[in-house]
């Protein structure tokens, strides 16, 4: 019988096959799902350096010469599927690194959705700070949503759970060209306005959406509450970035708004130290080898467990059980749909997105009833080209691996974990 991991690697070779003979309509998009990115306006340009931010604690020079033998293996086979970088920590050590392609430890790399999960730690910091609770109606604050019957009792952790029914618009806003042809210069706005596709809690749809819901949602929290930060991305400056000494930067479209879904850049070092924050249960450990608390362990426990319709889904982060296919196999099936979906309403159009969206949820389902038993092992932030922050602790492990935002099509987490594993010689998971 085969596993959730086959079936879903399957089911993405079958949309893969449906989105080529779709190609006309993804043509009439002006992208395709391996597009290079289209050059960045001047609101989307990376900003300077924050001069407040500290030094980095891990920021001693690191060699990046030939890897150790018994990590060799892993290196390579990052390597072979169009990889830039990893980076492996113990116990908050450095194991070892290496990086190519121009790439350094201390380079800033585009994260993708590998961004998703700072929204999520935000959430987190918000609930302790009395801004937020989960469990409040999105409209209370995004008071646009109070006349629309289908959007009104959305709660956050729904919206962060990405069950909140609303379209993904991911076509749309994914992609600063597709984003201009259709004249959307505010995403926030644009995705406060989108479509609600399902009931509230019934669906797992991933996308862009509901992060710059969450994103203008905090903005207004931040303004009533009189902090003093200007949006969730100085929210997260005041309260996690400078006490780890680490420099995020995130793109931002015309009007201002972070890109929260997929554009934040961040060296391989910063993500592994904020990864190392989350291993040590919300506990920073600085230069003078201080621990510093930042985030409170009943609400990172709270981030990192199954929620909505999806078990491999926490609250922006991806959870890690064994035998587990990459996400990127679980969302492509959705993320073909909604291109068809964008591209127009003609009934082939109609017909294929249906038979994709009900594939997408017959895989979480299949996923859910095969896994829902099995422990978590760890935890994820992933993005397109699989760039990946893994936070294993029970091994005590902190990984990043970085690649071509356009490639590592056939990299999959699973082989790379049990190289890492084999080479520093830990124990393979339980399934």
């Amino acid at each position: 019988m085969r596993t959730a991991a086959g079936r879903l690697a399957d089911h993405a070779r079958i949309i893969a096959a449906a989105v080529a003979a779709a190609g006309s309509v993804l043509a009439s998009l002006g992208c395709s799902p391996r597009d290079p990115a289209t050059p960045l306006t001047s609101a989307e340009q990376t900003p300077p350096p924050n001069p407040q931010a500290v030094a980095n604690p891990m920021a001693a020079p690191l060699s990046t010469g030939v890897p150790a033998p018994d990590l060799a293996a892993a290196f390579a086979y990052s390597r072979e599927h169009q990889g830039d970088g990893v980076l492996i920590l113990r116990n908050g050590t450095e194991v070892a690194a290496e990086f190519g392609n121009g790439f350094a430890a201390t380079t800033p790399h585009l994260l993708a959705s590998g961004t998703k999960s700072f929204s999520g730690i935000a959430a987190t910091l918000a609930v302790a700070d009395g801004l937020l609770s989960l469990d409040e109606r999105v409209s209370d604050t995004i008071t646009e949503w109070r006349g629309d019957d289908a959007k009104r009792d959305v709660t956050v952790r729904q919206l962060l759970s990405l069950s909140a029914g609303i379209e993904s618009l991911s076509a749309v806003i994914d992609n600063p060209r597709n984003a201009r042809a259709a004249g959307v210069t505010d995403r926030a706005q644009a995705s406060i306005q989108a479509r609600s596709i399902a009931r509230p809690g019934a669906r797992f749809i991933y996308g862009p959406s509901s992060f710059y819901v969450f994103g203008e949602l905090m903005r207004r929290k931040l303004t009533a509450a009189g902090t003093g930060d200007a949006d969730i991305v100085a929210y997260l400056d005041r309260r996690v970035f400078r006490p780890l000494g680490i420099a995020p930067r995130f793109l931002r479209d015309e009007a201002g708004n972070a890109n929260l879904p997929g554009g934040c850049r961040v060296s391989a070092r910063d993500w592994a130290v904020f990864g190392e924050m989350v291993r040590r249960g919300g506990v920073h450990v600085d230069a003078q080898g201080h621990e510093v608390r930042i985030l409170d362990q009943a609400g990172l426990d709270e981030l990192l467990r199954p929620h909505g319709p999806n078990v491999r889904y926490g609250l922006t982060w991806w959870l890690l059980r064994p035998g587990d296919a990459d996400p990127e196999d679980a969302i492509a099936a959705d993320l073909a749909a909604d291109r068809l979906d964008a591209a127009g309403n003609g009934p082939i159009r109609r017909a294929m997105r249906d038979r994709l969206r009900a594939r997408a949820e017959a895989a979480i389902a299949a996923d859910a009833a095969e896994h829902t038993e099995q422990p978590i092992s760890g935890y994820m932030a992933a993005g397109k080209g699989k760039q990946r922050l893994y936070v294993i602790p029970k091994h005590g492990l902190t990984i990043v691996r970085f690649g071509d935002i356009n490639g590592g099509r056939d990299f999959s987490d699973a082989r790379f974990l049990e190289l890492v594993r084999e080479g520093l010689e830990l124990p393979s998971p339980q399934r």
